[in-house]
């Protein structure tokens, strides 16, 4: 087996811990519509990184950081609906990608991969990377798991116990900055969102517990992620759409089992 293989192979099941558990407080939180808008700001950390020379990873970070920190302080002025302000900046991030990406102008650079992701072109640095952030997530995620979850299923019980609700909403969102940084090159920027939400809604089916949920998540990712790119290897398309084609056929697939929740 070739090493692109086995890096894009090692790449995926990073990935998919990532996505898969950060994805289950997506749903709980019903905050679909804000990863879609931090995924939509993706391509301007990459024109940022690209055009900067600071790399499209940290670009990613600093980016998607920025616009999830300004929608949190935005939202809780309570002046626009979380609609309007998350509308307003995924449409205004994407435009903003775009036309800096334009003015590069880089003949070189595969904008189609990062737009519908390219899992075969994942360097060893990369794969640090994905690791690193893993890491950083899954230690977050464990010794701000009660709390999190808190402010999650009852946020009136969760100031009562004086628990900072934007501290851990801005790095939840953080988290999901990270999580996108590095989803890129899976699935692109179009699709990042899908990676965050279909796994966990599968997992919803069949889970009774939100660690079961979350463990059922990244394992549905990891499934899907690799079927996904042995599609895209067999049939020669794009890896994005092949995981989320996959992932679509499991979601409809699994409504045709009773729910235990």
């Amino acid at each position: 087996m070739d090493d692109f293989i086995y890096r894009a192979l090692i790449a995926s099941l990073g990935v998919s811990v990532i996505a898969g558990s950060l994805g289950c407080f997506v749903i709980w939180k019903r905050l679909s519509y804000f990863s879609d808008s931090i995924s939509h700001s993706a391509l301007l950390g990459v024109a940022l990184g690209l055009a900067t020379g600071i790399g499209v990873n940290f670009g990613l970070v600093i980016v998607g950081a920025l616009f999830a920190t300004l929608i949190v302080i935005l939202q809780q002025r309570n002046f626009w609906s979380n609609d309007a302000v998350l509308g307003i900046f995924s449409h205004v991030a994407l435009s903003l990608g775009i036309v800096v990406l334009g003015f590069i102008g880089d003949q070189k650079t595969d904008y189609f991969s990062y737009l519908f992701g390219d899992i075969l072109s994942i360097s060893i640095q990369d794969i640090y990377w994905i690791f690193v952030v893993m890491v950083v997530v899954i230690v977050l995620l464990v010794f701000n798991w009660k709390k999190l979850l808190l402010l999650t299923l009852n946020e009136e019980l969760a100031k009562a116990e004086g628990i900072n609700k934007l501290a851990y909403e801005l790095l939840f969102m953080f988290l999901i900055a990270l999580s996108v940084s590095v989803s890129v090159q899976i699935v692109g920027v179009l699709l990042i969102t899908s990676l965050l939400i279909i796994p966990p809604a599968i997992a919803r089916v069949f889970s009774n517990s939100p660690i079961a949920m979350i463990f059922s998540s990244i394992g549905v990712s990891i499934v899907s992620v690799l079927l996904g790119l042995y599609s895209s290897m067999a049939l020669d398309v794009a890896t994005g759409p092949a995981i989320v084609i996959t992932l679509g056929f499991f979601f409809f697939i699994m409504q045709l089992i009773p729910s235990q929740n």
